[in-house]
Order: C-alpha cells, then sequence, then structure tokens
C-alpha cells in the first residue's frame, strides 16, 4: 500500500467551511489505496508542514487554501525533495489545485490519484516565494482582498473592511505606473500600466493546461484608460484576455524586474503580499513535481 501524506489546515477557505472531520472524512474514503498519515498544521504551521514534508510518502496532498500549498511547496523546493503534490481545491481561490484538476472535486482528485502521470510545472520566486499559476500586481490584488472580506468565516462576512479595499483598488487603479526590465537588458515602459500579471509556462500553457509549459516568464499587463476596460481585463482574467487591444504579452527567458511606487500589492497564487520595489521575479523551471491527469483527460 502506498502512504500519503496529507498537510491540513482547518482555518483555509473552504476546508473552515465543512470542517476538519468532514474533510479527513472525504479523504480517508477515496484515498482507500493508500494510508493516510495526517499532518494537522491549523496550530503549528511551519513546523508541521517542515516534518510532512521530511518523512517519506508517495504523495503529499495539501487541505487548504493556496497559502498553505505554497507552505509545502516552498518547503519541498527548500530541501530539493521531489515528492509529487496534490494540491486539493479546500481554500479560497484554489487557483493551483483548478489548473490541475479542473472542476474535479477532492474526492474525484484523490480517487484516481494514483492513475495521473507524475510531471513537473515552472514556478516563478519573488523574494523567496514561489508562485505556478500567477504574480498579479496592481490594483487587482484589492479586488481580490475585497472579495476574500465577504466571504462567510468564522468572524462572518466583514463589509466594512471589503470597502477599504475597494478604496485602495481606486487608488491603485488612478495612481499605480508600472515598468519592467526583462532579462536585465530590455526595458520595456508600460504606459498608464496599473496591472501586471505574470505567468511561469506562459499563459498558453495556462489556457489549455499544458505542462510544464515554456521555459519562459510570460507578462501581461493592461494599458488601461478607464474603469470599465480595467474591469473587463481582470474578469477576462485568461481566456479572453489575450484576445484584448488593452493586453499585451512580453517574455522573458530567465527574469524580469518590476518597479515603480516604493511599494506594490502582489498576489501570488492567491496570497497577497506587499513589496518594496524594484521587485525581481525569477524563473525556476521544472521547480515541484504534481500528479495529475493529461490536460485533455
Amino acid at each position: 500500500m502506498k502512504t500519503l501524506s496529507l498537510v491540513l489546515n482547518a482555518h483555509s477557505g473552504t476546508t473552515r467551511e465543512l470542517g476538519k472531520d468532514r474533510v479527513l472524512d472525504a479523504v480517508r474514503g477515496s484515498a482507500d489505496w493508500a494510508e493516510v498519515i495526517v499532518h494537522d498544521c491549523s496550530e503549528t504551521f511551519q513546523e508541521r508542514v517542515n516534518k510532512a514534508c521530511a518523512e517519506p510518502s508517495d504523495y503529499i496532498a495539501v487541505a487548504g487554501g493556496d497559502g498553505t500549498a505554497a507552505a509545502v511547496l516552498n518547503e519541498l523546493v527548500r530541501t530539493q525533495c521531489r515528492t509529487p503534490v496534490i494540491p486539493l481545491p479546500l481554500g479560497t481561490a484554489n487557483l493551483l489545485p483548478k489548473r490541475l484538476y479542473g472542476d474535479r472535486s477532492i474526492e474525484t482528485i484523490l480517487r484516481e490519484a494514483p492513475d495521473y502521470p507524475v510531471e513537473p510545472l515552472h514556478a516563478g520566486e519573488v523574494d523567496g516565494h514561489l508562485f505556478f499559476c500567477a504574480l498579479m500586481a496592481g490594483f487587482p490584488v484589492r479586488f481580490g482582498q475585497a472579495r476574500e472580506a465577504l466571504r462567510p468565516d468564522g468572524q462572518g462576512r466583514q463589509p466594512a473592511r471589503a470597502l477599504t479595499y475597494l478604496r485602495k483598488a481606486w487608488r491603485a487603479f488612478g495612481s499605480t505606473r508600472m515598468r519592467l526590465t526583462l532579462d536585465d537588458d530590455e526595458v520595456k515602459k508600460l504606459r498608464r500600466a496599473n496591472a501586471l500579471m505574470t505567468i511561469p509556462g506562459g499563459a498558453g500553457a495556462m489556457i489549455h493546461g499544458a505542462r510544464p509549459g515554456d521555459e519562459v516568464l510570460e507578462h501581461i499587463f493592461t494599458h488601461t484608460e478607464n474603469i470599465s476596460d480595467a474591469l473587463g481585463a481582470l474578469t477576462g482574467f485568461l481566456g479572453e484576455m489575450l484576445n484584448m487591444g488593452e493586453l499585451h504579452p512580453a517574455r522573458s527567458e530567465h527574469s524580469a524586474v518590476l518597479d515603480g511606487p516604493t511599494k506594490i500589492p502582489v498576489m501570488l497564487d492567491g496570497e497577497v503580499l506587499t513589496l518594496k520595489t524594484p521587485i525581481r521575479i525569477s524563473l525556476k523551471p521544472n521547480a515541484a513535481l504534481f500528479a495529475a491527469p493529461e490536460p485533455d483527460a
């Protein structure tokens, strides 16, 4: 029988809503092909993540959100561990599970997991933090925080906080201007750019689910002149945005440097950081392994 290490964060998005016991029952019932070893990181977070990554296992499943998955993946890359990861859609945004598994439920993912091929994904790295789907910078980050504040949780919805983030988004839309240096060589000024998305492997890989994609960082930014254009770019996100006139992809093979205001809010696979500029974004090819179906499966 195989071994499945489960990193459980009961405070994450959907995990919190379903409840820890229900999540554990679903995992154990669906992964009957493995001995499930639970690492509950709800309290001593980093210590339990480190232990889960250090102990030998056939797979590491993450029952938590994008932040929990990021902590696991950062530790695996730091220790050069190549255990395949199964990020379950149990957080809020669930960007990485959606890329890998589409709309599959946690039960379906775990039942099918032994038959999935194991493949790498390219990652981007910023200030020691990895991202496997996208880095977002500028005003859309504040919209994401407003959405998070309106989710029901242990403290209930927080409309006042959501309104604060919406105000910050409006200010960032009007004032944030960014520029990008590609591979320490070509400076590309982003005219009136107030939002940037950087995708390791390229946007085409994200749209079509290809893995690991091209060994590049692809940068897509807005030249929006009004809020309706900006919101259109935000809601279009990946599938349609490449066809929008306001968006122009640029590529770098190794790194890019983002500059602009003294500090810029960035969202890495759903997790928000505020970083001082200039911000170096580096490509980490084949950074970690994942168990996932073929893109057209």
